[in-house]
């Protein structure tokens, strides 16, 4: 009998061990590095090659604010077919525009404490800006798939971004299906980078990024 104890004891504890990795399992955790910017936040990072997926985006919510004639965030990835709205929350009017082949529109001129909404139907870089205020610059970036993630201020990453999924109401996001992928950053002051990553489901995955400034290239060819 003891030794029959024994051996559940011994059985528990190796699932205990074994638990936190398969709870990772189908993630891309990394960090990214950076040379030529005080900073290594606000660095997209997806994956291209990846099965199609599908989420539900119906209770999303994502926001591009406006306050102090600045774009926040300053980069907003967003699933395909999403909307984003875009409150005014300065003390002046603003005008968002944008001439992207991605999202071509013009919201017009609108005072604080207004909002405007408009949906992003085609996956790209959209670069948004104000009409009234030439300063003011962001990117809004429309993804095929919920496998990408915002550098934090470190240069850190997880894909998917849970936090993030949760925090925009993005239901149905599953991990990454096991498999070998492209992983690609973004920054419209960094080269793009672009390196071969395999993913199972037996062990989580991690990884370092080395950019350089320069031009990148386009999010989707």
């Amino acid at each position: 009998m003891h030794r029959n104890l024994n051996i559940k004891i011994l059985a528990v504890g190796i699932l205990l061990l074994y638990l936190p990795a398969l709870a990772a399992a189908g993630k891309l955790t990394g960090i990214v590095k950076v040379k030529g910017l005080r900073s290594p936040a606000n660095i997209l990072v997806y994956l291209t090659k990846t099965p199609k997926s599908a989420v539900n985006i119906a209770g999303t919510q994502f926001v591009m604010d406006q306050q102090n004639l600045t774009f926040l965030p300053h980069i907003l990835p967003i699933p395909v077919g999403a909307t984003v709205a875009f409150p005014n929350n300065d003390k002046v009017d603003h005008n968002v525009f944008s001439l992207s082949r991605a999202k071509n529109f013009n919201l017009g001129s609108y005072k604080p404490g207004e909002s405007k909404t408009i949906r992003f139907d085609k996956p790209g870089m959209v670069e948004v800006r104000c009409d009234v205020h030439a300063e003011m610059l962001a990117y809004i970036m429309v993804m095929k798939n919920h496998y990408f993630a915002v550098t934090d201020s470190r240069g850190r990453f997880e894909i998917p971004d849970a936090i993030f999924l949760e925090q925009s109401g993005i239901d149905g996001a599953a991990n990454i299906p096991p498999g070998k992928y492209f992983i690609k950053t973004w920054h419209e002051k960094l080269k793009t980078k672009k390196q071969a990553v395999v993913v199972s489901n037996d062990e989580p995955v991690s990884i370092q990024l080395d950019l350089t400034r320069g031009t990148p290239s386009v999010l989707y060819k």
